[in-house]
This record gives structure tokens, C-alpha cells and sequence, in this order.
């Protein structure tokens, strides 16, 4: 079975088209496959069909038509199980690979994920599924703007496929197509830009002019309007046959579409009025305006979140370019860290330190999209205020206890509690009709007890749903015992409280153990492996039985656990636990984290080199368990347990449990460090810091400020690491710790060879390379080796470096270090080319590139590009160089690398000097600047020599 509305609305069985009937049975079809798998609203249908002036016998016609359709069906599948009836309506239960529109979203979503030429063949097979306008045969006011939101999203494919393919070299091909696509849009610039393009770069000047100056006569005619300022450019480089308009840009990759909404794990109850009244007021935004906003308030535990989130989800198709998605818990969560996620999930690598940059780039980059943002659980107005775009098209639904302030109050959806007709529906959606009816009395009166209260009655439904033995009313009897219920279910968020109890005192002893011990952790998410941890034992059933519960949520790997229901958890582990007790759990916490987050360096690096290790307890996790656990790739494992990890770090640091503190923060270099997750870095080594320093922890604090100048050193911030670093030997040597000093020594004298004291640098690297060898740390030897041949390639004495360039790679291979290998053969690339063995040096720099792709080492990447251009430079081959520069500049600027990003723009100037190109002398100040910024001394004479030139 297939479904199919791009184009004419088509059912097909076996490849035969299925007669679906009348006009009316074909609105209902459309209006359900719009939304499919979600409930449509009946009312919602009613208003499909005939708009604002229903007939009186409108529900019945409609239940008529779907009762016609299902018989439609009969014969080619299970017509109840397709065709679904769920209140407040129905639904259509179709697998994504069997609706095309599906279909056309998942192949756009996978084309931004994919290379650009890999990319350009999925959206053509996202293009061809399209047989026409969108439901071209289906007569509707309510869907004629949805159908309209459609033809957009094929537009907007269509134009990111001639674009990559244009930059691809098509342009021959793409001649004709564009013509036609001009044609059928003739407003919209985007399709004449690429037109021009196409047409010069085929040899057609005169043609791509003359394509400039219909548009621009039917623009005035029509509108009034110019074409715009990047258009009028375009027609000015066409005119003067400018030389960069014959090379195609490389292909960028597209833009990612976030999708972050939480899933819709139940059907909404008593709130179909509510839903229909916020979709509406986000559904209709124009392309640009005031930023349409909506809000959902009320008292913890009555809903907001599962509206908002069902709202969300039906408004999806109004906005393709994505939705953001963050809980702000109630103003726990800082705006900068919010910007942060965001900005990652837009595809920005290069995030600003300062809110008010981080503020400015969200809203740049969200500009003129259709994207979505949910900010669940808002506390005051400016918290979110940061976090919101700067207009339409986007859209933002907050949820929180009050109001923001300046939102006037008719874009307010103010939610009490349900009625009790809305609080019996709930319950029997839980517990089921049959159990349901036959029990009515106590199931109201239960409904009764839960005070409307959405999260309660959630709670009371899962646990009879759980434990099939009860009757209702043994439940109405539990919650009767409890001599504060009826009164804490009507006083604020006690009524919260109050209802996690009733499901706390059904737990078996072990699982309330579980239970609070999840809340002492006080971490949103828990695992098998760390549950484990916090009983001592095996806790499979304890997590089941929590989950059946409804106190924990199971997704993907992990567990969720609500805020309010972990607030309780640890109200219950400081009622209940003795103090040992507690700290006995949370080092066993801590403990394993540390050898499994050990374990997933060791299987990253080859070993345990670079890290100084603590003194953890021992961890439960065999090699082979660990490795089951971690997976595949160690830093996505340890990215997903990014909750926990801070968690953690938070509460060993307030239970005096400095080694295991600094332990987890110090084995969480490696993730910071390739993810750019510096705000974390620089939290976590601060935290650890404080605590080693209160407990007089000489090698935690050493390890913690070491870990401090690394994150400065990364950020070539070498101003700030030195003094660190001193900081550091001095502490390293007040106990004799060899291998964090001989860490320290290797990255002063990276310091000061930035600095300019190469002198000074080359003596710390000859300190740091035998305590290297004395404690085993080959990694780290071989990275010393690589810098300290730099040193002697920079002096000029290239047969001293030569040979521990070859020793490093050889130590790197030997011990399974890639990203090390990638850094070696990049040296060995430029030892080559300073012995103007040009061919060679590009034989390197290529095998380096394999490998910092395959290890998805962005900034290598970029080095690696430079050194390749460098190679095509000394091979005679200027223009290709150029194209590979200005696409290692992009990288390494989206990325924030400052010093790369100087040494490229170097390059650019020399390279443009040579050839008397005015932008010359602009890069070359460019790359000043960058060097004087971060205090690289010798790479700032190099481009003030080069200035000097210049001018």
C-alpha cells in the first residue's frame, strides 16, 4: 500500500490505483495524510470540508466518510489498524517508506547530513517523487495553505539542488531546467541568479544579460521593486567577465534541519480546544513581521509540556527548516549554554564566548527560516529573551508558570486543571475501557482524588496499568490513607509531591533504593551501567519497575527523569539514607564513570596516554563489558553521557570526593576538546579545581590547572596558559609527579614557541621527552617529537628533524593513534617542501587528509588543506591552491581557529602578491591582525615582513 499527494491525490495497492470516491471522501483522505500519524481532530476535518458553515449533519457525514474509506481498504490491509479512530478524531498509521511526503522529507534531511555530490543525487530522487502540484485535485481552503507550505519546501529543494550542482560544474545541463523553473516562479530571484550563472559559465554572456534584464523589467512592471544588491552584483561580474564567476565555488554541505521535538509518547486528553487555539496562532506566520510567539502557562504537573510538545509536532509541516527544542528548568538553565546547543544544531562550529555574541550569531543564522523554537519550562522573561529570533518566518511557543512579560495576554494559553469529564477520559486511556467500565464509581472518584491534575493522574493510570491484580478502588484506598493527599492535591505544587508519593510507596524496597538514588545524582538522565552502580548490584527490575511507574522515561540508551519527579528523589535520599550511605553510592557512581569514561579514552588514544589518572575506586566494568557499553566510537558514547558527567562532577564536588571529582573532569579532555565544548571544559576544571584545593589535593589541583592551560593553549589563549603552566610544574614538582610535569613541560614549550623564544621551547621539549619515556606515555613522546622537529624544519636544520619525524609517525602507528599519525605525515609534508621535494610533500599531506577525515578531526582537516595548497604552490599550481586555501579559510573560520585561519590568509596574500591581485594586501593585514590577537610572534614578523612587501 501506498499513499501518495504530490501531485494528485493517488492510494495505490500492488501498484493498482484504489477509487477513493467523492470530493468530500478526498478531503478527508488529504486532510488525514497531511497529518499522518497524528490524530486529526474531527473538527478539524468538519472545517476541511466546508469551511466556516458546516451542515448540521456534518460529524455524521464525516464518520460516514471514513466508514466508506475504511471499506476502500478492506480488501488490501487491515482497514481499522490503517484508518485509526483516536479522540478527539482519527488517523492514518502509515510507515514513513510508504507516503511520498515522508518519503520527501526523510531523503531532504539526509541530504544535508551527505557530501554535496552525494547530496545533489538524494534531492534529485527527493524532486522526482513529486507528479505535480501537491494534491492538485483536492478543493480546500484549509488545505490550500498547507498545500502552499508544501510547493515551498519543493521549491526550496530544488534550489539548494542547483546549487550544488552548480558548484559541481552542471551548469551545461542545467540550462534548460532553470528555464522552466524561471518560468513557473517568476518572483523568486533565487532560480534567475542561478539562471545567469548557468548561462555565463556556458559561454552565453549576452544571454545571461539578457536573462538579467527581462527579470528586472517584470519586477518594476509587476512590483515597483529592484532587482536585489546580490543580483545587481552578479549582472556587474557577468559584464566585466570576471574571472572568479568561471570557477565553481566547492559545493558547500547543506544546512542541517534540526529536529529536537520530544516524542508524543500519549494521546491528549480534554485538551483539543486548547490544541486548536495554539496551532492557530503559530500556523499562519508570514515571511517576515513580528516574531510570532505563544505561551503556555500554569502550575507545575498540569500539562504545558505535552501540549506544547503535540502542538509542535502538528505545526512541524509550517515550518520545514526545523525545530529547536530545549527544557530551560524553570531558569536553571543559562541562555549562553542554550545558544550554544542551538547554534551546534544549525551547523555553527565557531561559538562566540560572550551571551551577546552567541545571542546575535543564533539570530543571523535563523534569519529568513521557517524554524521553530520550544522553550519548555521558562522561568523569567529574561532568560528566554536571549534565545529568540529576531522575526518571522520563525516561530516560538514557551511554556512556563507565568506569563513572559511584554506577551500580551491573546497570545496566552492559560491551562488549569481538567474537568472531571477530561480526567476520566485520561484515566481510561491508561487503564483501559473494559477495566474502566467496571469500575465507574471508583474511577471518578480516583479522577476525584488526583485533582484534574494531568501529572498525577498519569501516575495513578500507570500504576494501575502496571499491576494488572488491582482493582481501581484499591488505589482510591491508598491514596484515602494518606492523611495529606486530598488536602496537598489542591495547594500548589505539594499536589505534585503528594502524587509521587502514592507511586513511591508502591515500589518494591528495592527500587525506592534505586529510585532515590537517581535523585542524588541529580543528573536528568540515568543508564543500566549507572543504576547498577547506585545499588551495587543488578537493577534491571528495579529500572523496569520504574519505568512502569511513570518516574522514569525510557529514551533511546538512556532514562529521562522529570525535574520535579528528581527534586522528590533526593528529597527521599536525605529523608531516608543515612550520610554514608549516600557518599558509599555516589563514589560507586562516580567510580565506574571514571573507568568506563577511561576505558573510552584508552580506546580513542591506543592507551592511556596524555592522561594523568586518579585514584578512583575500583570500577565494577571489565575491558570486554566496558567495550560492550561504550560501543563503536568512544566519543559518541561519552558525548551521550555529557548529563551525567557533569552531574557528576557537581556532586562529588559538594561531598568532598575531590579524586573522583577531578578524576571525571580529567578524562573528559578528550570530548571538550574534539566537540569545542570549552564552556563545559572550563566549568568542570574549575569545579574540580575548588574541590582539590579545599581538600589539599596537590596533584587534583596540579592536574586541574594543567587542564586549564590546556583549554587556553587550545584557544591560543597563550597569554593566559603560561602562568598556568608554571602554576602547574610547580605543584607537579612539590610531590614529584614526573608525567605531569613532563605534560606541563610539552605544553610550556608550545607556549613558547608561540610566543617567539623558540630557544626556550626547544629546551622544554628536551626536559619533557626522556620523563616521556620514564613513565610510558609513547603518545605523548611522539607528539613532542613532531613539535620539536618543528622547531629544527624552522631553524633549518632538516636532518635533525627528519629523523624524529619518522620516529613519531613510526610510535603513532605502532600504538594506534590516528589523529597523531595525521599530525606527523602533516610535518612530514612540510619537511618535503622545504627540501623542494613537491610531489612528495603532496603524498603526505593527502595521506594525512584520508585520515583526518576518517577520524572527523575538523581542525586537522584544515591544517591539512593548508599544507596541500602549499604542496600545489611548489608543484606550479596556483589556481588550485587558491580554490583549496579559500575552502581551508571557511573551515577553519566557521570553526574559530585563529592561528590556521592567520596562516591561511598568509598564504592567500603571498600567493595573490605574486600574481598583482589588489586583495592581496587585505589578507595579508587580516593574517597580522590574527597573529597579534593571539600573541603568535613569529608567524605575526612573518606577516608583518610579508606586509612590508606589499605595500
Amino acid at each position: 500500500m501506498r499513499f501518495k499527494i504530490l501531485g494528485p491525490l493517488l492510494v495505490e495497492h500492488e501498484g493498482q490505483e484504489l477509487h477513493l470516491g467523492g470530493s468530500l471522501q478526498r478531503v478527508v483522505m488529504a486532510m488525514l495524510l497531511l497529518e499522518a500519524n497524528r490524530v486529526v481532530p474531527l473538527e478539524r476535518m468538519i472545517e476541511a470540508a466546508w469551511g466556516e458553515n458546516p451542515p448540521d449533519t456534518a460529524r455524521n457525514q464525516v464518520q460516514i466518510r471514513i466508514s466508506q474509506l475504511r471499506r476502500v481498504l478492506r480488501d488490501t490491509a487491515q482497514p481499522y489498524q490503517t484508518l485509526i479512530t483516536r479522540s478527539p478524531g482519527y488517523l492514518v498509521k502509515v510507515e514513513p517508506a510508504r507516503l511520498d511526503l515522508a518519503e520527501f522529507d526523510d531523503l531532504i534531511t539526509r541530504a544535508r547530513g551527505e557530501e554535496p555530490e552525494r547530496a545533489a543525487r538524494t534531492l534529485r530522487a527527493a524532486l522526482a517523487l513529486w507528479r505535480g502540484p501537491a494534491l492538485s485535485d483536492v478543493d480546500s481552503d484549509l488545505i490550500r495553505p498547507m498545500v502552499h507550505d508544501l510547493e515551498e519546501r519543493r521549491l526550496l529543494a530544488h534550489e539548494q539542488c542547483v546549487e550544488l550542482e552548480l558548484g559541481l560544474g552542471r551548469h551545461l545541463e542545467l540550462v534548460g531546467e532553470l528555464r522552466r523553473l524561471v518560468e513557473a516562479h517568476p518572483l523568486c530571484e533565487r532560480p534567475h541568479n542561478h539562471l545567469m550563472l548557468a548561462l555565463y559559465r556556458s559561454g552565453r554572456q549576452a544571454e545571461a544579460l539578457d536573462a538579467f534584464r527581462a527579470y528586472r523589467e517584470m519586477l518594476l512592471d509587476t512590483l515597483g521593486l529592484e532587482p536585489s544588491d546580490e543580483l545587481r552584483r552578479l549582472e556587474l561580474a557577468i559584464l566585466n567577465q570576471e574571472d572568479e564567476l568561471d570557477r565553481p565555488a566547492p559545493p558547500a554541505r547543506l544546512t542541517p534541519v534540526p529536529r529536537q521535538l520530544p516524542p508524543m509518547i500519549s494521546t491528549l486528553a480534554g485538551r483539543s480546544a486548547e490544541l486548536t487555539r495554539l496551532t492557530g496562532m503559530l500556523a499562519g506566520s508570514g515571511q517576515d513581521g513580528p516574531l510570532p510567539m505563544a505561551a503556555v502557562v500554569g502550575r507545575a504537573g498540569v500539562g504545558k509540556t505535552e501540549l506544547a510538545v503535540h502542538a509542535a509536532h502538528e505545526l512541524s509541516s509550517h515550518y520545514p527548516d526545523g525545530q529547536l527544542y530545549v527544557d530551560l528548568r524553570d531558569g536553571q538553565t543559562e541562555a549562553t549554554d542554550v545558544l550554544s546547543m542551538f547554534l551546534r544544531a544549525l551547523g555553527v562550529s565557531a561559538i562566540p564566548r560572550s551571551a551577546e555574541e552567541r545571542g546575535a550569531l543564533f539570530r543571523s543564522t535563523v534569519a529568513g527560516r521557517r524554524l521553530l523554537v520550544l522553550l519548555d519550562n521558562a522561568g523569567s522573561f529574561e532568560q528566554i529573551w536571549p534565545l529568540l529570533p529576531g522575526g518571522a518566518p520563525c516561530g516560538v511557543l514557551v511554556t512556563g508558570r507565568e506569563r513572559p512579560i511584554g506577551m500580551a495576554e491573546h497570545w496566552v494559553v492559560r491551562l488549569e486543571v481538567l474537568d472531571d469529564a477530561g480526567s476520566v477520559r485520561l484515566l481510561m486511556g491508561d487503564v483501559g475501557e473494559r477495566r474502566a467500565a467496571a469500575e465507574p464509581d471508583a474511577l471518578r472518584r480516583l479522577a476525584a482524588q488526583c485533582g484534574g491534575l494531568p501529572l498525577a493522574l498519569r501516575i495513578a493510570g500507570a500504576r494501575l496499568a502496571v499491576r494488572p491484580q488491582w482493582t481501581i478502588e484499591t488505589l482510591v484506598g491508598l491514596l484515602s490513607d494518606s492523611r495529606t493527599m486530598l488536602d496537598v492535591l489542591s495547594h500548589g505544587d505539594l499536589e505534585v509531591r503528594a502524587s509521587l508519593e502514592v507511586s513511591y510507596r508502591g515500589l518494591s524496597a528495592r527500587a525506592r533504593t534505586l529510585f532515590r538514588r537517581i535523585g542524588l545524582v541529580d543528573s536528568p538522565q540515568t543508564t543500566a551501567w549507572m543504576a547498577g552502580a547506585l545499588l551495587d548490584g543488578d537493577a534491571e527490575r528495579a529500572l523496569d519497575e520504574l519505568v512502569g511507574a511513570s518516574l522514569l522515561t525510557v529514551r533511546g540508551g538512556h532514562y529521562a527523569i522529570h525535574d520535579l519527579v528528581r527534586a522528590f528523589a533526593g528529597e527521599r535520599a536525605q529523608t531516608e539514607e543515612r550520610r554514608e550511605q549516600r557518599l558509599a553510592a555516589l563514589e560507586r557512581a562516580c567510580s565506574a564513570f571514571v573507568r568506563l569514561s577511561e576505558r573510552a579514552h584508552e580506546r580513542y588514544y591506543g592507551g592511556h596516554f596524555t592522561l594523568l589518572r586518579g585514584k578512583a575506586g575500583p570500577g565494577p566494568f571489565a575491558p570486554t563489558l566496558a567495550d560492550a557499553l561504550i560501543g563503536d566510537d568512544p566519543l559518541t558514547w561519552l558525548d551521550g553521557e555529557r548529563a551525567t558527567l557533569l552531574a557528576l562532577v557537581r556532586q562529588a564536588a559538594a561531598h568532598g570526593l575531590d579524586e573522583l571529582c577531578w578524576s571525571i573532569a580529567m578524562t573528559a579532555i578528550t570530548l571538550f576538546e574534539t566537540h569545542g565544548y570549552f564552556d563545559e571544559w572550563r566549568a568542570v576544571s574549575e569545579l574540580a579545581l575548588k574541590a582539590c584545593r579545599e581538600a589539599g589535593n596537590i596533584r587534583g589541583e596540579g592536574a586541574m590547572v594543567y587542564s586549564l592551560s590546556s583549554l587556553a593553549v587550545f584557544q591560543q589563549r597563550y597569554g593566559e596558559a603560561h602562568p598556568m603552566l608554571t602554576e602547574a610544574l610547580d605543584l607537579f614538582d612539590e610531590i614529584g609527579e614526573t608525567h605531569g610535569r613532563a605534560l606541563a613541560l610539552r605544553n610550556m614549550a608550545m607556549v613558547e614557541r608561540m610566543r617567539g623564544d623558540v630557544a626556550a621551547a626547544r629546551d622544554r621539549y628536551e626536559q619533557a621527552l626522556p620523563l616521556l619515556r620514564a613513565v610510558g606515555d609513547r603518545a605523548a613522546e611522539a607528539h613532542a617529537l613532531v613539535n620539536l622537529a618543528v622547531i629544527h624544519l624552522e631553524r633549518g636544520t632538516l636532518d635533525e628533524g627528519g629523523p624524529m619525524l619518522e620516529q613519531a609517525l613510526e610510535i603513532f602507528r605502532e600504538e594506534g593513534v590516528p589523529r597523531g599519525e595525521a599530525q606527523a605525515l602533516n610535518s612530514i609534508g612540510r619537511l618535503a617542501l622545504l627540501r623542494g621535494e613537491g610531489r612528495r610533500a603532496l603524498e603526505a599531506f593527502e595521506a594525512a587528509s584520508v585520515i583526518v577525515r576518517d577520524v572527523r578531526d575538523r581542525i586537522g582537516e584544515a591544517y591539512v588543506m593548508q599544507g596541500i595548497a602549499e604542496a600545489r604552490i611548489a608543484l606550479g599550481q596556483p589556481d588550485q591552491a587558491k580554490g583549496t586555501l579559500a575552502a581551508a579559510l571557511d573551515l577553519a573560520e566557521r570553526l574559530g581557529e585563529r592561528l590556521i585561519a592567520g596562516r591561511i590568509r598568509l598564504n592567500l596574500g603571498l600567493l595573490m602578491m605574486e600574481g598583482g591581485e589588489r586583495a592581496a594586501e587585505s589578507h595579508l593585514q587580516e593574517a597580522y591582525a590574527l597573529f597579534e590577537e593571539i600573541g603568535a610572534e613569529p608567524w605575526r614578523a612573518k606577516a608583518a615582513e610579508a606586509l612590508a612587501r606589499a605595500r
